[in-house]
C-alpha cells in the first residue's frame, strides 16, 4: 500500500517542483548557531543543502527534526516517515540521478508546514538509456592509465542499457577479442568480465572497446575507453618510485579506500611494477606485492637500484623499554607484525644479514630472536616473548639508514588502597574538533547535535571518575581546540600516556539502511596488546548499556586503533543518526551508563575494583524508631513505640 501510494503521490511532488513553489528549504545546522525565527519548523541535518552524494545511489538516509506541538504526521515524498517524540526524524527513501529533491510535509491537528531539501546523485540515470543502445562515456573502464604485466588480470566494466548483449574487445591481445560481458543482476545495465593477459605477450598498448547490441528496436552502440591498457615487458618492467611520505601504509589491492595492508609501511626507494586506479604496484619480492597512490612517488630510473645489507643487529635494554637496532646501508620498506608469543619484522629489498649479533638477557620481554631469508631480498626476523610476558606496545622508524625497533615495558604504577590508578597516565580522546559549517567535523544527529560535542561530554564526564581513582588523565580536547588524528598521536607520545582511549559516536554512509538492522555500541582495536583494554570495556558495556551490541572489532582501517606505542582502543558509544540513541547523548542521565561502562572498563583493565554506583547510605539512617514516653491520666509514665 505505501508503495502504491508514493508511486501515486511521489510524480505529483516533482510536478509541483518542476512549476517551482514557494516550499522553503530545510533549516540546518548552522542556521541553528542563532536562535530559530519562532513557529513551526522543520530541519533537515543531512543531506546537506545541495550535497552530492554517492554516484550512483539509488536510496540514502535522511534525518532532522519536525518542530510543531502535539502528535505529528511526517510525509516525505509520499512516504510516511515515524517521528521519535522529540520531533527526530530518520528515513531510508529512494532518490534519482541528476538533481533531486526531498519534500517533506508536516502536520499536527492545527496546522501543516512543508520544507524541501535539495540534493544531487551524480552520474546518470539508468533511464536516460532506455530510448536506444548507449554507453555511459563516465562508467567505462578505463578513465585512468593501466599498466600491467604478462598474466595479470583486467577486469573489464562498462555501463549502459539494460537487457543488452555486450562485448569488449582489447585491440592487439591474444584472445581478446569480443569477450561476452555478463550483466549485474543487482545493477541493470552494469556488465562485467574479466580478461587474463597472455603470460607470453610481448609488450603491448592496447585500445578497449565496447559494443552493445540487441538494444531497444534492435539499436547498437559502439565506445572506446579514454585510457589504453599497457601491457610491460615481463623481462624488465620495473620503474623506480623513492617514497615521498616515509612510513605510509601500503594497500592489498588498487581500492582507494580500506584494504589496507595494516602492519606495511613504505619508506625509500621501491620498484614499480604495475599502474591501476591511481596507484602503483610495488613489489616487495617474488611473492608479495601491494599497491599506493601515485602521490607517494618521485619517479627515477629503475637502473640505480641497490639492495640492502644488514651489517649488525644491536640489542640494549633500559627501565622503559627493549630496543633492537638493525644496521644497514639503506632504509626500506619493512613489516612489523606483533603476535601474542612474538613480534615479527620483516624487511624487504635487503640481500643478507652478517649475524653480527649478541643478546641482551637482562630484557622482561625477549627470550629468543631467528632470522630467515623467506624469500629473494627479504629478511624476516622473529623475536620470541618470555613466557606470560608481553609488549606494552611498539614502536619503529629510521634512524638514517638504521631501524629502530622498540618493545615497551608495562608501566609500574604506585597504587595505594585510596588509590588503585596511581601512576597510571590515561589519554582521553575526545574525538573530532568543532566545525560548525558542512561538511562536519564527525557525524551529526537528527536534532543538530554535533558529535565532538557529544564526545567531549562523556570525556569530561569520564575524567573525575579516574582522577578520583589516582590516575593522570590527559585530555585530547578540553573545549573548543581542534586537533588532528596526527596531533592526537603526538599529544599521547609527548605525555608518556600509558593507554589511549578514543570517544566516538557512529554514524554510517548515507547509501546504507540505517534501520536495516540493530544498531548500538562497538569497541575497536588492532594489536594484540590492545586485546585486554577492548576486552574489558567491551565487558563492561554489555554489562551496562543498554543497547544493541555490535561486538568488539578488530580493524586495521581507523587511526587510533593502529597506535602502536600503547594499548589504543576506539569506541563507538552509540549511533548518533538514530533519534532515540541521540537523545541518550544529548542529556546526562543518558549518557550515565556509557561514562559508566568505559570507567568499569579501565578499572577492570589495570585490575582495579570499580566503586559502587552509589554510596551506602548512611548507619544511622537504620535505626529504629525511638521510643518516646506517654503521660496516661492516673498512671505512672509509660514508655510506648512511636508512631512510624
Amino acid at each position: 500500500m505505501k508503495r502504491t501510494l508514493f508511486l501515486l503521490i511521489f510524480p505529483l511532488f516533482l510536478a509541483v517542483n518542476a512549476l517551482g513553489t514557494d516550499i522553503p528549504a530545510a533549516l540546518y545546522l548552522p542556521a541553528q548557531e542563532k536562535l530559530l525565527a519562532p513557529g513551526p519548523q522543520i530541519t533537515v541535518q543531512y543531506p546537506h543543502e545541495n550535497m552530492k552524494v554517492a554516484r550512483g545511489a539509488k536510496k540514502i538516509f535522511i534525518f532532522g527534526q519536525v518542530i510543531l506541538s502535539g502528535p505529528v504526521k511526517l510525509d516525505i515524498n509520499g512516504e510516511e516517515v515515524p517521528v521519535h517524540k522529540n520531533g527526530a526524524f530518520l528515513a531510508f527513501l529512494p532518490v534519482q540521478s541528476g538533481a533531486f529533491e526531498f519534500v517533506l510535509t508536516a502536520s499536527n491537528a492545527k496546522e501543516t508546514v512543508q520544507a524541501v531539501r535539495r540534493i544531487t546523485v551524480p552520474g546518470a540515470d539508468i533511464k536516460d538509456f532506455s530510448a536506444k543502445a548507449e554507453f555511459d562515456p563516465e562508467e567505462v573502464f578505463p578513465q585512468k592509465t593501466v599498466e600491467l604485466l604478462p598474466g595479470d588480470t583486467v577486469s573489464l566494466y562498462a555501463r549502459g542499457t539494460p537487457g543488452a548483449t555486450v562485448t569488449a574487445t582489447l585491440s592487439g591481445l591474444k584472445d581478446a577479442k569480443n569477450l561476452p560481458m555478463k550483466e549485474d543482476v543487482s545493477s541493470p545495465g552494469s556488465y562485467r568480465t574479466q580478461y587474463v593477459i597472455d603470460p607470453e605477450q610481448k609488450p603491448k598498448t592496447a585500445k578497449i572497446t565496447y559494443r552493445m547490441k540487441d538494444g531497444p528496436d534492435d539499436t547498437e552502440a559502439k565506445i572506446t575507453a579514454p585510457e589504453k591498457l599497457k601491457v610491460l615487458s615481463a623481462k624488465d618492467p620495473f620503474t623506480r618510485g623513492r617514497i615521498l611520505t616515509p612510513g605510509v601504509k601500503l594497500r592489498k589491492i588498487p581500492t582507494p579506500r580500506e584494504n589496507l595492508y595494516p602492519f606495511y609501511r613504505a619508506y625509500g626507494d621501491v620498484l614499480l611494477n604495475g599502474r591501476l586506479n591511481g596507484q602503483y604496484r610495488i613489489m616487495l619480492n617474488e611473492q608479495e606485492s601491494a599497491w599506493l597512490e601515485e602521490e607517494n612517488f618521485r619517479l627515477e630510473p629503475a637502473k640505480d637500484y641497490e639492495p640492502n645489507t644488514v651489517t649488525a643487529l644491536r640489542m640494549s635494554v633500559t627501565d622503559d623499554k627493549t630496543r633492537f637496532t638493525f644496521v644497514g646501508k639503506r632504509i626500506t620498506p619493512i613489516s612489523v607484525h606483533e603476535f601474542n608469543d612474538r613480534l615479527e619484522l620483516t624487511l624487504y629489498y635487503t640481500d643478507g644479514f652478517d649475524e653480527n649479533f649478541s643478546m641482551d638477557t637482562t630484557s622482561p620481554l625477549v627470550e629468543n630472536i631467528v632470522w630467515s631469508q623467506p624469500a629473494k631480498d627479504t629478511l624476516l626476523f622473529k623475536i620470541y616473548f618470555k613466557k606470560d610476558a608481553a609488549p606494552w606496545g611498539h614502536a619503529y622508524d629510521f634512524e638514517e639508514n638504521n631501524l629502530a625497533l622498540d618493545l615497551m615495558h608495562k608501566p609500574v604504577l604506585t597504587p595505594s588502597p585510596d588509590k588503585p590508578l596511581a601512576g597510571a597516565r590515561i589519554l582521553i580522546d575526545a574525538g573530532h574538533s568543532p566545525r560548525r559549517q558542512t561538511p562536519y567535523d564527525g557525524a551529526v544527529g537528527p536534532t543538530g547535535y554535533l558529535e565532538y560535542e557529544a564526545n567531549l561530554a562523556l570525556a569530561e564526564e569520564l575524567k573525575p571518575l579516574l582522577e578520583r581513582e589516582g590516575a593522570t588523565v590527559i585530555m585530547t580536547r578540553s573545549g573548543n581546540n581542534r586537533m588532528s588524528l596526527q596531533e592526537r598521536y603526538k599529544h599521547a607520545l609527548k605525555e608518556n600516556a600509558h593507554i589511549f582511549v578514543s570517544l566516538h559516536y557512529n554514524a554510517l554512509p548515507e547509501t546504507v539502511n540505517p534501520l536495516a538492522r540493530a544498531r548500538g555500541f562497538s569497541v575497536y582495536y588492532n594489536y594484540p596488546h590492545s586485546f585486554q583494554l577492548a576486552q574489558s570495556v567491551y565487558d563492561a558495556f554489555t554489562k551496562r548499556v543498554p543497547l544493541p551490541d555490535n561486538g568488539m572489532i578488530a580493524n586495521d582501517v581507523l587511526f587510533i586503533p593502529r597506535i602502536p606505542q600503547m594499548p589504543s582502543i576506539l569506541v563507538e558509544n552509540a549511533y548518533i543518526i538514530l533519534p532515540e540513541q541521540e537523545e541518550l547523548a544529548r542529556s546526562k542521565k543518558g549518557r550515565e551508563p556509557l561514562v559508566r561502562a568505559l570507567y568499569e572498563g579501565i578499572m577492570k583493565f589495570y585490575g582495579a575494583t570499580p566503586r559502587p554506583l552509589k554510596k551506602p547510605a548512611k548507619r544511622n539512617a537504620f535505626k529504629k524508631p525511638m521510643k518516646k514516653a506517654v503521660l496516661l491520666p492516673g498512671k505512672p509514665p509509660a514508655i510506648v513505640p512511636a508512631k512510624k
